[in-house]
């Protein structure tokens, strides 16, 4: 079975232009992160990751794939009115989407979602891309509220008042704003179609008990390989986060999200340098677990197409 999108339709010269911006761009992204990177203290980093006990290395491990698990249920809510996707389908398709996005630049990985979702449910194009645009969208909704519950511009609580009254604001006008949707007005239509969704209210708790799990390993790694506090490991995780967002990023986000990291700390560049590897570190150990999942999951496709051929 095969996931990626093809090219050789593209004329040859088109498809040297389209490798050409992104060895560019990944150059790019190899020069800014030889740049953080360069004057480190790589002894320290390793040190303090040998010293880091066993029971916190595997709770980072499981806490990074049930956020997997989480996207997995999402994926399943999403598309239950067209069919069923069984957990482990959607586990495959979850790992092979997110390779996808974090090794193609540019973040044309994302279209390997539709071409993930037309191999298990009879569904359009358009139906795939509306459906993608709502995901993401969802997301962005998600890591900007936690955003603005953990990036210190307010009192705490200022910010939970602020979150508070606008869940509110959203429950009790629900009727009203459902209603403005269905308006034939011309602007309306057009964010109806981008607003579509078929998940229920359980697409918004998946979506958070991912950005959830994601964001607290990874500042518990951070916490044991910087020697920061877990406020700022936790503040420098989401900036990380907040970085992927961002169209135009890094192959895996590499210089993009230890930049992004950085911003989240909160630390000059004299405080910062020697503990720029340790981010790295940090990042690279979660990139292993995902493209490690993708691996196993084209390794089940694998075998399942063979058993179905058999």
């Amino acid at each position: 079975m095969k996931y990626q999108l093809n090219e050789s339709h593209y004329e040859p010269h088109v498809r040297m232009r389209k490798w050409l911006f992104r060895l560019a761009f990944w150059a790019l992204a190899v020069v800014l992160l030889v740049a953080l990177v360069r004057k480190s203290d790589w002894s320290l980093t390793w040190t303090r990751l040998l010293n880091i006990p066993l029971d916190v290395i595997f709770f980072c491990i499981w806490g990074w794939l049930c956020s997997f698990a989480f996207r997995a249920l999402r994926f399943q809510s999403e598309w239950k009115a067209y069919g069923h996707i069984g957990m482990m389908e959607a586990l495959n398709l979850t790992f092979l989407h997110n390779a996808a996005v974090v090794v193609v630049p540019f973040r044309v990985g994302e279209l390997g979602y539709p071409v993930l979702i037309r191999k298990l449910l009879n569904v359009s194009w358009q139906q795939c891309l509306r459906s993608l645009l709502w995901l993401r969208f969802q997301d962005g909704v998600v890591l900007l509220a936690i955003a603005f519950l953990l990036l210190p511009f307010l009192q705490l609580e200022s910010r939970l008042a602020c979150v508070l009254i606008f869940i509110l604001v959203v429950l009790f006008s629900k009727k009203w704003w459902l209603n403005l949707l269905r308006s034939r007005h011309f602007l309306i239509r057009h964010v109806r179609t981008f607003l579509h969704q078929r998940s229920d209210a359980w697409g918004w708790v998946w979506s958070f008990s991912n950005w959830a799990c994601k964001l607290t390993v990874v500042a518990v790694m951070l916490q044991y390989l910087t020697g920061l506090t877990h406020t700022q490991s936790l503040r420098g995780a989401l900036t990380g986060e907040l970085s992927a967002l961002l169209p135009l990023t890094g192959p895996a986000g590499l210089g993009t999200y230890e930049a992004g990291v950085w911003s989240g700390l909160g630390l000059t560049w004299i405080e910062m340098k020697n503990l720029m590897s340790s981010v790295l570190l940090t990042h690279l150990f979660f990139l292993s677990i995902s493209l490690s999942g993708a691996v196993l999951a084209l390794i089940w496709s694998a075998i399942k197409l063979k058993k179905l051929n058999s």
